[in-house]
């Protein structure tokens, strides 16, 4: 096996253009068979979530297996909200999948310009995210409840059953999501692309496929505005684990409110000020702490820094 050569200078490279800290990461059709075999996968984890959903609905004695479409966009009911989390949950295991199979590049390569999760940041981060996007949950239950009034959607068990389930798959269904939208879609836009503006901007419209927010407008433009930031803060950070904290701190936040007549969505309804203002708060703070904690001017996001030795290639 040839010597490789590690003492090459290496590029400064911002998150979204991580793929080029090697020429075959960055070549130009890495990113169509990075996004076709997340695709593929997150296919397959589908079928095999909702198979499996009918088929134990089907042995259970004396539950009707179609249970499972009369109870979608329930907030109150357990089997809702578990194929829903399920469903954006199993993007995480897929995303990886996407890098490492059609990607061929090391799937830490998604995480940050550290080449890992930066724990540090993350637990900095969420004592500046969680408390405002709280308060932005918690007035937007106050301010516009779907049904009108503020109280219990379901039965104890049932709201029970909710609450645990949110807490143990919205913080994968946020990193999952977030991994295919601000990891996979930013560094494919930056493949191609230098300008960190496309990277944040084009997989926006991309996130909002499918979701159901059109049906509400607020909800559609605060859907908007919270993968705009997440691109923002991902870029200036250099990785992702602001992003998810923005991402749990809006959608797991409103679903846990949701079973108590808050919106199904953030900003669905009369919400759409309480948590519009709340996003663009949390950004604004973070950007600003991000740039006084790495002392990086306003206009230049994190990289990585040039002293890092070459990522090792990929070995079969």
């Amino acid at each position: 096996m040839p010597h490789e050569d590690r003492s090459r200078p290496e590029i400064a490279a911002p998150y979204h253009r991580l793929p080029h800290l090697r020429p075959e990461w960055a070549r130009w059709f890495r990113p169509l068979l990075t996004a076709g075999a997340a695709g593929v996968a997150q296919v397959v984890f589908a079928y095999l979530v909702l198979i499996g959903v009918v088929t134990v609905l089907a042995i259970v004695p004396g539950v009707d297996p179609l249970a499972i479409g009369r109870s979608q966009g329930d907030p109150a009911s357990p089997l809702s909200v578990f194929v829903a989390l399920a469903l954006g949950a199993f993007t995480l295991p897929a995303a990886l999948l996407g890098v490492r199979v059609g990607g061929w590049r090391p799937v830490s390569t998604l995480w940050s310009v550290a080449g890992r999760v930066r724990g540090e940041l993350l637990r900095w981060g969420a004592v500046r995210v969680l408390p405002i996007l709280a308060l932005a949950a918690v007035v937007g239950l106050l301010v516009g409840p779907d049904t009108g009034r503020i109280g219990p959607r379901g039965s104890a068990a049932a709201i029970i059953g909710v609450l645990v389930l949110t807490v143990l798959l919205a913080p994968l269904r946020a990193i999952g999501e977030e991994l295919v939208f601000r990891g996979i879609g930013q560094q494919a836009i930056g493949t191609w692309l230098r300008s960190p503006v496309w990277a944040i901007v084009v997989p926006v419209p991309l996130s909002l496929i499918g979701r159901g927010y059109d049906a509400d407008p607020g909800a559609l433009g605060t859907a908007a505005l919270i993968s705009l930031c997440s691109g923002v803060l991902a870029w200036k950070s250099g990785g992702l684990e602001l992003p998810i904290l923005l991402q749990l701190g809006t959608f797991g936040f409103a679903a846990l409110l949701a079973p108590f007549g808050g919106p199904l969505f953030p900003g669905a309804g009369a919400s759409v000020l309480p948590w519009g203002l709340g996003v663009l708060v949390v950004t604004v703070l973070l950007v600003l702490a991000v740039g006084s904690r790495f002392a990086l001017p306003l206009g230049r996001g994190l990289c990585r820094s040039e002293q890092e030795p070459a990522p090792e290639r990929m070995r079969i």
